[in-house]
Formats: C-alpha cells, structure tokens, sequence
C-alpha cells in the first residue's frame, strides 16, 4: 500500500503540464469568450470590454442583433446546406468503402494501402485544398464544353442544366467531401473491428446477406463509435472554414459566407467587433450541445434502462416511507 501511493503521485505530477496547457489555452479564451459575449467591445482598439447591464444595455443585446442579422441568416443556412449536401454522399463513401474492405468473405489485399490513401488527403489539407480547387476549376472547363458539345450533337444538354456542377457551391461540397471522407472511412473501419469477429461468423451461418448483416450486424454493434463519427462529422460540418475560404476571393457577394467565415468577418475584419464574434461562437457551441443531446438519445440512450432506474428509485422511495 505504501509503495502504491509512493508512486500515485507521480501521475499527477505528470498531468500538472497538460492542466496548465488547458487553462491557458483552452478553458480562459472560452471563459473570455462567454464573457465577451456579454460586452460592449466593437472598436477597432478598444480593448475595455464594458459588461453590458453596467452600461444600461439588455443583457443579450449582441445575440439579438445576431440572430436578426441577415448576413447571420445566409451563414446559417449555407451552413446547414454544405453541411447536409456534403455529409450525406461522404457517409455513403466512407461506410461503403469500410464495409467492403472488412468484408470477411471478399477477403481484399493490401488494406493498409487504401487506409493510407484515403486518409492521405487530410494529412496535407493545405496541399489539398489548393491542388483540389485548381482540379475542379478544370472539370468545371471539362463540364461544360462536354455540355456544349452535346447540345450541339442533338442531346439537348445545356450549359446552363449544369449550371450547379460549374458552380462555386459545387466546388466547395465536392472538394469537402474528397477531403473528409478518408478520416470519416477510418472512424468506421475502427467501429466494424471492434465488432467480434463471432458475430459476423453468426450471421453467416444463418445466411445473413451483406446487405442484413449491415444494417442489422455492424451498425446496432457499433453505436458509440457511430455516435463519435456523428458527433465529428456535425463538428467539422457546421464549423467548416477552410474550403469556403478559399473560394471566397471567387465570391463576390458572399453567397458562399459560412458561420465559421461570419465570425471571422466579425472580428478581424474591419469593425473588430469581438462581442458579436463571441456571441456567435456561443450559439454555434449551443447548437453543437444540442444536437450531440439529440444524437445520444438517438443512439446511446436507453429506455429500458431508464426505466428500471425510476422504478428502482420509486422503490426506494417507497421503502423509506413504509420504514
């Protein structure tokens, strides 16, 4: 027992540097942040923010000016529409290529390579950014004289019925799912190992096709790795910047503005106005807490369960009185 403590001790000395890291770096900008929100701080310079009741302002004036902003309204809705347009055929990617390669019966050599070269992509996101937004400018060119070329020859395909596939909105949806789905087809590949290999051979046996043994195997056996993926995936969807970014010099009216461009725009863009951008980081961290709430009890939460602990605490509860 002596010697255990002897040497407990030293765990916590070894976490002291990744708690100091935490507080200076992660939990005091987010304290700063809150309180930001709060604040009256919209001049370039002014660096004394003013709490706003102490200046006779509603307390939640920024997050009204916000959710009444119309540049706000757009990012929102550009959001949600890459996040929607962009996620749906990267799952499909990602799940199909994990279930093929770990598919027991098609026994497919050389997995690790394909693990390297789908996830390769966002290794070096940067790289990839640019080299990819150059290709698809080119398949754009491609796309359209291809149309042009058809419509001449009596197909009666218009440049302007691809008109979306030439678009900086195409752009910004292909290139985000070339992107991520490599790390998404790795998440998945981690959840159908961690699956026993007994079950799969269960439901051989059976005569379960690929397709049950899918849905009815390998995604009831890996909901909290598919609660993880989902809650990732709605991370890097709603809070997506890089790939918008990039088109942004291309987008003259900012039709393509996301919230994560939004708050940039907010605070280092002319005004400085670090309430609005902090108020705005508190609702998009708002929506995040939600909609992880609204995916656990999708996924992860468990009625029986919940049940048989309210009737066990009703139990208790009558116990005591008849006591």
């Amino acid at each position: 027992m002596q010697l255990n403590k002897k040497y407990t001790k030293w765990g916590y000395i070894f976490s002291i540097p990744f708690i100091i890291a935490f507080l200076i770096f992660h939990f005091w900008p987010l304290a700063s942040t809150f309180y930001y929100s709060f604040c009256y701080l919209k001049h370039a310079g002014n660096t004394n923010p003013e709490f706003l009741p102490l200046i006779g302002k509603p307390l939640f004036k920024n997050f009204t000016e916000i959710l009444s902003s119309v540049s706000f309204k757009d990012a929102f809705k550009n959001t949600v529409f890459f996040f929607i347009a962009s996620f749906i055929p990267e799952w499909i990617l990602a799940f199909w290529l994990a279930a093929t390669i770990t598919d027991r019966r098609l026994r497919i050599k050389g997995r690790a390579i394909y693990k390297t070269a789908f996830f390769f992509p966002k290794l070096v996101e940067g790289t990839t950014v640019s080299v990819g937004g150059h290709l698809l400018s080119g398949i754009a060119t491609f796309v359209g004289m291809t149309a042009a070329a058809f419509a001449m020859d009596g197909f009666g395909i218009m440049p302007e019925d691809l008109e979306f596939f030439m678009s900086v909105k195409f752009f910004i949806i292909a290139l985000t799912v070339f992107m991520h789905f490599g790390i998404t087809f790795i998440y998945v590949i981690a959840g159908i190992t961690g699956i026993p290999v007994e079950v799969f051979e269960a439901a051989e046996i059976d005569g379960a096709n690929r397709v049950q043994t899918f849905f009815r195997i390998t995604l009831p056996c890996m909901k909290p790795m598919l609660f993880f993926i989902t809650v990732v995936t709605i991370v890097d969807g709603l809070g997506m910047n890089e790939i918008p970014s990039y088109f942004g010099a291309f987008d003259t009216f900012r039709r393509n503005l996301t919230l994560m461009m939004y708050m940039q725009n907010q605070a280092f863009l002319g005004s400085y106005a670090y309430d609005r951008a902090s108020a705005a980081s508190v609702l998009l961290l708002l929506m995040f807490v939600a909609i992880a709430a609204v995916v656990y009890y999708i996924l992860l939460y468990d009625k029986d369960e919940a049940k048989l602990r309210k009737a066990k605490r009703a139990e208790r509860k009558a116990m005591k009185k008849g006591a």
